[in-house]
């Protein structure tokens, strides 16, 4: 990965010294001449996406804040119950405070740079300085993560695409300038989304996109797609869209595309899930990106000496919670839910999560294979089927629901167990929060079934509102940007 830092202490980006008025949205451009020798090669380019991959899988984004840091904190999967701590003010929901307006500003800022990166590299694949038949391929890659980065902002910073769908929404950033961007409607933003994904889709459809893992971060750029933008995430991210607005063929459309890819793509058997409970999770990762620190990042926020209820210490949910969580029911008592243990362990003091990594040691261990995180994976696909063919279809919604049931360690759900579309909701609901805890997915998906959740703790269930699910704006954004 030494392409990656020459590429963020020397590209062609720069955010330092920028004038308040644009804070958050703007970037300075340096001088034409290294823009001119960025991007007079083919290897510029891909020196570019590998600073846009960067920037992500850092910790002001996809490395913590948007997966096991902020977001999943807000869904009261991890915390710190000390009152006086960022953290516990986090899971207050205490939006004014300045600890968690600090939090919430780093990450719109820094989702926005990436943006912005994205940007950069679409600006000179329209205007190139070379020739190539990979230029196209680029443009879709871009493109792709062009409207994943903005739909993650829309999910947090927006109401619900389907209570809310006339609101204010959020900038859409489509140039690498100075100018305040463009505000749109939730319905705006989504269907400038939704425009970049077909391109996207366009653009890399005929593409062979190999998405296995059995590389090294070493090899060519068209290698190891799984840790690009590729064709598979384009139609993941078009399923998650669809299922926000609510368009549900559309939704199982897409979502099965991915799930029908079964040379790439296929769910851990259940005596297998130790295979995919963290990256690379083979045959079950859609998207991800590697990460060299994040590990040893999971290992010092989790599994850390602090005393439990100091500012220090970041617990998982209390056991009693993941044990109501986890519980086993009706016809499938006696089963096992692999996840559980795989991802928690209970100390003397504290719960804690050892998902992705369960030591110091083993953190240091890692070999480079293992140093990544993900972000889109196989599970979430029949989810999104279940939820969308239920209406039309409840034995096939149920079947794609018990595929990753199964292939977890438990006895598939029968139709008694599930008699109305509520019970199924109430059922994904479980699911996303057994399955997905790290990854920054629970709150998005407790914000689109509008449900209640319990704190940290047990001792309080939170019932949705958009005081909760709709993050504010920075205040500097609210200030000078457009509104």
């Amino acid at each position: 990965m030494k392409k990656t830092a020459l590429y963020i202490a020397f590209g062609v980006l720069s955010l330092s010294a920028l004038p308040s008025c644009n804070n958050f949205l703007d970037v300075q451009p340096k001088g034409t001449l290294l823009q001119d020798v960025q991007f007079s090669t083919l290897s510029g380019y891909y020196d570019a996406f590998y600073g846009v991959y960067a920037t992500m899988s850092g910790s002001d984004l996809y490395g913590q804040r948007m997966t096991n840091g902020l977001v999943d904190e807000l869904a009261q999967m991890f915390g710190s119950t000390s009152p006086t701590s960022a953290s516990f003010k986090i899971r207050s929901y205490n939006y004014t405070d300045a600890s968690v307006l600090s939090e919430i500003g780093t990450l719109w800022a820094t989702q926005y740079k990436a943006i912005s990166y994205v940007n950069n590299i679409l600006a000179n694949i329209e205007s190139p300085r070379i020739s190539s038949a990979h230029l196209p391929q680029l443009k879709g890659e871009a493109l792709g993560l062009r409207a994943f980065l903005h739909f993650d902002l829309v999910r947090l910073f927006a109401e619900d695409y389907q209570r809310g769908k006339d609101t204010r929404g959020i900038p859409y950033s489509y140039e690498f300038n100075l100018k305040n961007r463009d505000v749109y409607t939730v319905a705006g933003v989504y269907a400038n989304i939704l425009k970049d994904l077909d391109e996207a889709e366009r653009l890399l459809s005929s593409i062979d996109e190999t998405v296995s893992l059995s590389i090294t971060p070493a090899t060519d750029f068209w290698s190891g797609r799984a840790v690009h933008f590729n064709k598979y995430a384009v139609y993941a991210t078009k399923a998650r869209v669809y299922q926000a607005m609510g368009q549900w063929a559309k939704a199982a459309e897409y979502a099965k595309k991915v799930t029908d890819h079964t040379a790439d793509f296929h769910l851990a058997g259940r005596n297998s899930f130790e295979q995919v409970r963290r990256f690379p999770a083979t045959g079950e990762l859609i998207f991800g990106l590697y990460a060299p620190g994040f590990l040893d990042g999971v290992a010092s926020r989790f599994l850390s000496k602090a005393a439990a209820g100091s500012d220090d210490a970041i617990e998982a949910r209390r056991k009693n919670v993941l044990d109501q969580l986890y519980a086993i029911t009706g016809d499938a008592t006696g089963a096992v839910d692999n996840r559980q243990a795989a991802y928690y362990h209970t100390t003397s003091t504290q719960q804690q999560f050892v998902r992705f990594v369960s030591s110091s040691e083993e953190a240091t261990a890692a070999g480079t294979s293992q140093r990544g995180l993900t972000l889109i994976r196989l599970p979430e696909m029949y989810y999104i089927q279940a939820e969308a063919l239920y209406a039309t279809d409840p034995a096939a919604a149920l079947a794609a629901l018990n595929k990753v049931r199964e292939s977890r360690g438990l006895n598939p759900l029968t139709a008694t167990e599930l008699p109305s579309q509520d019970a199924l909701k109430a059922e994904l609901v479980k699911e996303y929060m057994r399955e997905m805890p790290g990854e920054g997915q629970i709150f998005p998906a407790l914000k689109h079934f509008n449900s209640s959740f319990l704190d940290l703790t047990g001792d309080n269930t939170i019932q949705p509102s958009s005081k909760i699910f709709v993050l504010p704006w920075p205040n500097d954004e609210l200030t000078y940007g457009n509104k």
